[in-house]
């Protein structure tokens, strides 16, 4: 018999997949008219933090494929967003850079994530919005930790 105590996994990573897929779709929407694609905007949101980082930092960051990741610079450079630029210390690498058009979507990507978040804690109270900023801080920490790796299909068995 299952422990009372338990809580089923689809209760708490259900939800949490479903505002993460709602997200990006209204952020699509959203961008849709500045060139801007699914996922893309993530890139911009990183480099605004780090301009300069190279394209395999950016795709561990984001936890996404050097393939996705590749397909996602290549069209933020067509848009005119990023440029990519030899890495001087190893030139098999490129470091992604912010155009001014890039720097200046800024604003526009935080009045949409803005926007976002205002829906999603529309039936919040302030209260509530505080409690659950600090819980997801507090769930989602160990994921940034050095090295943290997710398990191997060995370890998982």
């Amino acid at each position: 018999m299952e422990d009372p105590r338990e809580i089923d996994p689809r209760e708490i990573l259900g939800p949490i997949a479903h505002i993460y897929r709602s997200h990006l779709a209204y952020m699509a929407k959203e961008l849709e008219t500045y060139g801007v694609g699914s996922g893309q905007f993530e890139f911009l949101m990183l480099l605004y933090h780090r301009d300069g980082v190279s394209q395999e930092t950016l795709a561990k960051i984001l936890k996404v494929s050097k393939a996705t990741s590749a397909r996602a610079i290549q069209n933020l450079v067509k848009e005119g967003y990023v440029y990519r630029e030899r890495d001087e210390t190893d030139l098999r690498a490129y470091r992604i850079y912010l155009t001014e058009k890039g720097k200046e979507m800024r604003d526009i990507v935080f009045k949409k994530l803005t926007s976002f978040i205002e829906i999603l804690f529309s039936s919040f109270t302030l209260e509530e919005k505080e409690i659950f900023r600090l819980l997801l801080h507090k769930a989602v920490i160990k994921f940034f930790e050095p090295g943290f790796e997710p398990p191997s299909t060995d370890q998982m068995a």
